[in-house]
């Protein structure tokens, strides 16, 4: 028998599942940062590294982030930078992995003036950074690249090349000569 005067419930939506974010913590430990990142060999399997690395930037809202700063020993790092905003307001970035990364090519250095970095939150050191540089990398495919950047790119690119390399923006402070 039907009802016509019952009451009908809501449609229920249905719930996208949730996509867990892989956040890790950002180390801070000064020697630990100074360690040099081992490279990443033929085979290895770099996805989950490569995630947690775009889902800890994208939580800690920086430019850039290296394998180093949560606590993973590898040459491994991840660059987004932003390029314009759209007509709807929402900022397009240029986005890069960068594996075994190395600097080429590059000009003459600049000072640049209050660098940060993720893993000394609220210090800002004047650096010594080229404006101009040429890198050859491994992209995320680990295809083979050689690609040039200036200026924040540049800049973006060399600050993860060095946590790359165990360096920070306190090895790259700028000294008047």
């Amino acid at each position: 028998m039907f009802d016509l005067f019952k009451k009908k419930e809501p449609k229920k939506e249905e719930s996208k599942p949730e996509i867990k974010k892989d956040i890790r913590p950002i180390v801070t430990n000064l020697a630990e940062l100074r360690k040099s990142c081992l490279p990443v060999e033929k085979g290895e399997n770099i996805k989950e590294i490569i995630q947690a690395l775009k889902d800890t930037l994208e939580a800690k809202k920086g430019l850039g982030i290296t394998a180093n700063q949560i606590g993973i020993n590898k040459k491994i790092s991840y660059v987004k930078i932003p390029k314009f905003i759209d007509k709807n307001k929402n900022i397009q970035y240029n986005d890069y992995v960068l594996i075994n990364a190395k600097i080429i090519e590059h000009d003459r250095p600049i000072k640049v003036m209050n660098e940060g970095c993720l893993s000394f939150h609220g210090v800002y050191v004047h650096t010594r950074r080229y404006v101009f540089i040429t890198v050859e990398y491994l992209n995320e495919k680990l295809e083979h690249q050689v690609m040039s950047y200036q200026d924040m790119e540049s800049i973006a690119m060399q600050h993860e090349i060095d946590h790359q390399e165990g360096r920070t923006i306190f090895d790259r402070k700028w000294v008047a000569k």
